[in-house]
């Protein structure tokens, strides 16, 4: 997941340390993972395919976009729309 964030342009800020704080958790084909990125706001990360080559559906602070809420199984739909788990 950090792989897939650090290809695009202004996911992470250059030189920024990030971790996974939580997950990947999956349902069906769909991913949804948070990120601790140091000295930033945490990241979350939404990618849909095999686990081993997942593609980025969106990433930030807020990934509740009209394609998260239209296709994504409702476990993911949940974590990206409507909070994360607790720590």
């Amino acid at each position: 997941m950090i792989a897939l964030v650090r290809g695009r342009p202004r996911l992470l800020p250059t030189g920024a340390r990030a971790k996974v704080q939580t997950g990947p958790l999956c349902a069906d084909d769909w991913h949804w993972t948070m990120l601790d990125v140091t000295g930033h706001e945490r990241l979350q990360v939404v990618t849909r395919g095999k686990p081993g080559a997942p593609e980025l559906v969106t990433a930030g602070t807020d990934v509740c976009t009209a394609e998260v809420r239209a296709t994504a199984p409702a476990g993911i739909r949940t974590l990206a729309c409507d909070g994360v788990p607790a720590s």
